[in-house]
């Protein structure tokens, strides 16, 4: 009996185990496919974004690994895989470097504490069902932060791809330290990096089928075996450890807790909106839905698994699951393949990254960046939107001068005070009547239309909120004061007032008794039931009897006619 429960909560609790009972046996082929494909991309890119988070490679292969399991797991998601990700990488090696004051060691505790603050912000989120919370991070916003980390990043990695070491984090500091060593540039290194990313534009421009990162990598460790590039002083990645990742509590200072919450913040955020938005897309085109909330509990394991195993934190990854889709992946299944598969590089082939250039993983990462640029999305905003421009491009400057984390922190307050502006500034209108059809519309200057002497008609299209409860009760009051001749019904066209709290409420009981002290008659058409309630929470609907409700704007119209004898 016990047994039976612990299936049932099993099949209910984690989404694979349903998965997996009513799992085809024809997909395992195309699973396997799929994943193992997917596997053999990877580990080049995973490798790469380890050194943005300035970690050891084979920190992103544990990332990789536990992103897979932990996704797997709770994901709604058929195609999406989980795993390091450039932007995230950026975003988490910017608010961990100024922590670890140099110590490697703490390098690797900060990732893993980060990660795992993530994905304890996305359980919470999930938790309390905040599944619509993608939608905070603006359009704008996320097009100015890829430009400001794709700029970032290409900084990042000149150092590598000039043979220099470099100092700081930030874009302008790091720019200047390239420009102030450019005398030292170690030539051999430098020729090698121009190669290999003019390999990586060539191949993404003719070949797009071959795997980029695989194929230079592939070649660059070719050539340090057969040409003894080590000798000519070009770095290499050196010994990686194999095997598994030990399960592993980091060690912390609860200082360094409030340190990483704002980029804990930033990550959940960012992961999230672009993990659901990817979801959502390979879901639409196969045919099935996804659930926002169980994406929020997929990626917060992932996150906190890859904490657990001396990761650091992860995302979806676009690539990846379109190798998956373009393979014919029809289910989770692919990533678990996925995770065997790195298990068997992480056990038989991590000797393999020790003959690995480190101006390869730069040349990777560069090309990455310049992948991530929304040049074109940046101008499709300049065109339909100047405001939504300005936002994107204050995001990009922030990262640019202030860094990473308060550039995206930034833009998630530029997203929320853009929505409370639109909220308390909502659009509306005063409805004139076309002589074509009699009937009251929203109409533009040229139509042939009327407004009905004493007779105001009047519609908001937003909800009646505490946020706009003052703006809209004085733009009501001074389009009365300013009628021509003077109002005798206001008509409040209330369809698409949706809902109203009881603060505005109260404001528009105010508004009526003042209306009525002046002899103005307040009439509502089209009121939706939550607009009646209100009003009968304020005590109102006692006021403004059934007289003075009408099913159209149309019929308080005629209403208004027969009693006033004009407009009819």
């Amino acid at each position: 009996m016990k047994a039976a429960a612990m299936l049932s909560y099993l099949r209910s609790g984690v989404p694979l185990f349903a998965t997996l009972k009513s799992y085809r046996l024809a997909w395992l082929g195309k699973d396997s496919i799929a994943g193992l494909s997917a596997c053999i991309v990877s580990i080049p890119s995973v490798i790469a974004y380890a050194e943005l988070v300035h970690l050891p490679p084979i920190a992103g292969l544990y990332a990789a690994l536990a992103a897979a399991v932990g996704y797997a797991l709770f994901a709604s998601s058929r195609h999406v895989i989980a795993g390091p990700d450039a932007a995230i990488g950026l975003l988490a090696g910017s608010a961990i470097l100024p922590l670890a004051a140099g110590d490697p060691n703490r390098l690797v505790m900060l990732a893993a504490v980060l990660s795992i603050l993530s994905g304890g912000v996305l359980l919470l989120a999930a938790r309390l069902k905040l599944g619509v919370i993608a939608d905070l991070l603006s359009r704008p916003v996320l097009i100015g932060y890829l430009n400001g980390a794709s700029m970032v990043l290409v900084a990042t990695q000149l150092g590598k791809m000039f043979g220099i070491k470099t100092e700081g984090e930030e874009f302008f500091e790091l720019f200047y330290t390239v420009i102030e060593k450019l005398p030292q540039t170690h030539l051999p290194t430098f020729f090698i990096g121009v190669l290999l990313v003019g390999l990586l534009i060539a191949l993404a421009r003719w070949l797009p089928r071959v795997p980029g990162a695989l194929a230079v990598c592939a070649v660059a460790i070719l050539a340090v075996f057969f040409l003894d590039l080590g000798s000519y002083g070009i770095a290499l990645v050196g010994e990686v450890p194999s095997g598994m990742p030990r399960l592993t509590i980091p060690g912390f200072h609860w200082g360094d807790i409030a340190a990483l919450a704002p980029a804990a913040v930033a990550i959940a955020f960012l992961a999230f909106s672009d993990g659901i938005l990817l979801a959502q897309t390979f879901a639409e085109k196969n045919g099935y839905e996804v659930h926002p909330n169980r994406e929020l509990t997929a990626l917060g394991s992932a996150n906190i698994l890859a904490g657990l195993w001396q990761g650091f934190p992860v995302s979806a990854s676009q690539s990846r699951t379109s190798i998956v889709d373009a393979t014919g992946g029809k289910s989770q299944v692919a990533q678990l393949v996925l995770a065997v598969g790195l298990l068997l590089f992480l056990f038989f082939l991590t000797g393999l990254i020790a003959l690995l250039p480190k101006v390869a993983l730069g040349a990777i990462l560069i090309v990455t960046a310049i992948g991530m640029l929304e040049v074109a999305s940046l101008t499709g905003l300049y065109k339909v939107d100047r405001v939504e421009f300005a936002i994107a491009l204050a995001v990009t400057a922030a990262i640019l001068i202030a860094g990473v984390v308060p550039g995206i922190i930034l833009g998630l307050l530029l997203s929320l005070i853009t929505v409370l502006v639109e909220v308390s500034r909502p659009d509306d209108v005063v409805l004139r009547r076309l002589l074509s059809d009699g009937k009251f519309h929203h109409c533009r200057d040229d139509d042939e239309a009327e407004s009905v002497p004493g007779l105001l008609v009047y519609r908001l299209y937003a909800p009646l909120i505490f946020a706009n409860a003052r703006h809209v009760m004085t733009r009501i009051r001074t389009l009365v004061d300013e009628a021509d001749p003077p109002v005798k019904w206001l008509v409040i066209d209330a369809q698409a007032i949706h809902d109203m709290d009881v603060t505005a409420a109260q404001r528009f009981a105010e508004l009526h008794r003042e209306l009525a002290d002046d002899g103005v008659d307040v009439k509502i058409a089209d009121a939706p039931r939550p607009f009646l309630i209100e009003l009968a929470k304020v005590g109102l609907s006692e006021e403004i009897g059934p007289s003075d409700f009408f099913t159209s704007v149309k019929r308080a119209a005629d209403a208004f006619a027969k009693e006033h004898g004009s407009g009819g």
